[in-house]
């Protein structure tokens, strides 16, 4: 596993900190992307086409890899949770999917909190994206890694429910 930060002395401080050791971190996002066959974006939500444009613009070539969308558009919390939401109803998964035309994105991990995450004791974790047995069986495999049962439920275009 190896994690992309900002901040890679913060980042390793916090995983020692919960007794994590095998874990490498690194600076450069770019590189860490290019040496990567599954990567989960655990990011803030976009909701702006250029936002997204601009996004996945920056991770490089994502050509034959696993994206694992994370993330949910949620607007600023000024107001209370603002769940965005894109034009004709598409989720942000879908989106990514547009964007990233020759990688394969999954949607999961998305819905849950920290407390589920934390102790995922064999909780279904709801997974969509390409149903191409050999990509989503790895996915499954980073779902159950975490802990939890995989329970694919279609393509991509689920995620929007």
């Amino acid at each position: 596993v190896q994690i992309a930060a900002r901040d890679p002395v913060k980042t390793i401080a916090s995983i020692q900190q919960k007794g994590i050791n095998n874990v490498s971190v690194v600076a450069s996002t770019p590189d860490s992307l290019a040496a990567s066959h599954v990567v989960i974006l655990a990011t803030p939500g976009l909701y702006k086409d250029e936002d997204i444009q601009s996004f996945t613009t920056s991770l490089g070539d994502m050509t034959d890899k696993i994206i694992i969308d994370a993330t949910n558009p949620l607007g600023p919390f000024s107001g209370g949770l603002q769940v965005m939401t894109w034009e004709g109803g598409k989720s942000s998964g879908e989106k990514l999917q547009l964007h990233l035309p020759n990688s394969k994105v999954y949607k999961t991990f998305n819905t849950v909190g920290v407390e589920h995450m934390r102790d995922a004791l064999g909780k279904e974790m709801l997974i969509a994206g390409d149903p191409d047995p050999f990509h989503r069986a790895i996915a499954e495999a980073v779902v159950a890694a975490v802990g939890f049962k995989p329970f694919f439920v279609g393509p991509i275009r689920y995620s929007r429910n």
